[in-house]
């Protein structure tokens, strides 16, 4: 809110905008290779934790006992998530629910194998966010929802059941 007071007005609607999840940016080709580079990096460090992570579905005491370093796995899966998570959000701006939403229904398709659940909740999110971003272009069309508005309403209720399902 700092940001948005300071800057013109002409800017304002665009940093809103973005805020709220916005996928029609375009950029210059090397944000494009930084981009690259760090989404492979980064999921190539967290695929690469996958076993360990299948271990650590047992509980951090029994991951040690099998000879899981848990301390660095941890750090690896934190930097790494939090690298992807700063290149999605530079990019497209807060899209909320579909970190939330995605990775739960797939575990529930696929199981909970991180050496299938990894990719597939990253695909599922993708899809995800292109099936917001083409409802959110073509609901009010020729205006333009928030990605994020669109995902918050469809995963919003998605959360609450899956809250209420755990629960249950």
């Amino acid at each position: 809110m700092f940001l948005m007071s300071t800057i013109t007005s002409g800017n304002t609607r665009g940093m809103a905008f973005w805020l709220m999840g916005n996928l029609s940016t375009s950029f210059q080709k090397s944000v494009y290779w930084i981009l690259a580079v760090g989404f492979f990096a980064a999921t190539g460090a967290i695929y690469t934790t996958a076993n360990d992570l299948n271990l650590l579905l047992a509980g951090e005491k029994e991951a040690m006992h099998l000879g899981v370093d848990v301390p660095r796995v941890r750090l690896v899966v934190y930097i790494a998530a939090s690298l992807l998570t700063g290149l999605a959000v530079s990019v497209s701006g807060a899209v909320g629910y579909v970190g939330l939403i995605v990775p739960h229904v797939m575990r529930l398709i696929f199981g909970s194998d991180h050496r299938t659940l990894l990719p597939t909740a990253a695909l599922g999110g993708a899809i995800a966010v292109v099936f917001a971003d083409t409802l959110a272009r073509t609901i009010v069309a020729p205006a333009e929802l928030a990605v994020g508005a669109v995902t918050a309403v469809v995963g919003a209720p998605l959360f609450i059941y899956l809250l209420h399902r755990r629960l249950a």
